[in-house]
């Protein structure tokens, strides 16, 4: 007869051994069904036994094995997000350096691409909405980031003062902020209409969303101004 393990081990045994048998696959599963089940229902409304059990895995330390924690599993999804918005910036410095001077209008369009390719599918609507979560949780941490010393964000508010040389500095970087908060908010309303709408039609209306948020965001990045950098800082 085999021996049981006393608690402790029993424990450690549990959480150390792979609750499937091709890791690979497994997580894979777990990723994209908790992408699925967070684009639906919400992050705080999905349990990660409801996770494991739609996934079809027996084990309810699944996620733990896997990812560590629920939060962490969040970490991995949002990232692909945050991957790609760290692109988005990287591409205004990139442009913004070159010789020939980048216009506001290519300027505004590297953002409106962004949500668009994103808007464009199944997969991406829902890692806007789970994005979207994580963002409410901590809603000043953009701002905060494009306001801090991280070498990206330097270069970045470069680029910006570069692109936009008519306006005093802190009134375009004030500026681009609102653009970007003003599509993400579209986005995500966007992204809400398209994950319940039975016949997912997901290019539909992107032909003309696309010249609409251009032109919202060129109306916001160029129009004059009677404010001074001084204007914005806090006495």
């Amino acid at each position: 007869m085999r021996r049981a393990l006393p608690f402790p081990e029993r424990r450690i045994a549990r959480l150390t051994t792979p609750p499937e048998a091709d890791p690979a696959d497994s997580r894979s599963r777990l990723r994209e069904v908790a992408l699925d089940l967070f684009g639906r229902n919400g992050i705080d409304a999905t349990s990660t036994r409801e996770i494991v059990k739609a996934a079809g895995m027996r084990n309810p330390s699944a996620i733990t094995y896997y990812f560590g924690s629920k939060a962490k599993l969040i970490d991995e999804l949002t990232r692909e997000v945050n991957d790609s918005n760290t692109a988005l910036l990287q591409r205004h410095v990139a442009l913004a350096s070159e010789p020939e001077s980048l216009s506001p209008e290519q300027w505004a369009a590297i953002g409106v691409d962004f949500v668009i390719n994103l808007l464009s599918t199944e997969r991406g609507c829902r890692l806007i909405r789970v994005w979207s979560d994580v963002d409410d949780r901590d809603p000043d941490r953009l701002e905060r980031f494009l306001a801090g010393t991280h070498p990206l964000a330097v270069a970045w508010r470069g680029a910006v003062a570069t692109t936009f040389p008519e306006l005093p500095p802190l009134v375009a970087i004030a500026r681009n902020l609102i653009v970007i908060r003003t599509l993400q908010w579209i986005t995500v309303r966007r992204a809400r209409r398209l994950l319940d709408d039975s016949q997912h039609r997901w290019s539909s209306g992107m032909a003309d969303l696309r010249p609409f948020l251009l032109e919202l965001s060129l109306n916001i990045l160029t129009g004059p101004t009677h404010l001074a950098d001084a204007d914005l800082t806090e006495s």
